[in-house]
């Protein structure tokens, strides 16, 4: 019996699609690498969440982080190669 918060044994990737959607979103903001740094850190910090519940709060998390990385660039705009690497 699998319960909600253990793996199913798949191989799918939620990271991926999390990305590849905010590099669409946000892609002019960020480089892919920051994007996919940004994703991977959320979804350690959703540890001991319910594995079903990863790829949505991981993605909304990733998603806040990023545009409020962004707002703080526009009022600071000398930090912009930073964030876009």
């Amino acid at each position: 019996m699998n319960s909600p918060d253990t793996h199913d044994g798949t191989d799918h990737d939620p990271g991926r699609g999390i990305v590849d959607r905010l590099v669409s979103e946000l892609g002019q903001s960020f480089a892919r690498a920051a994007i996919c740094r940004m994703v991977t850190g959320s979804i350690r910090d959703l540890a001991g969440v319910p594995t079903a519940d990863i790829p949505e709060l991981a993605e909304r998390l990733a998603r806040q982080r990023l545009l409020t990385v962004r707002e703080r660039v526009d009022a600071y705009p000398a930090r912009s190669a930073v964030v876009t690497q």
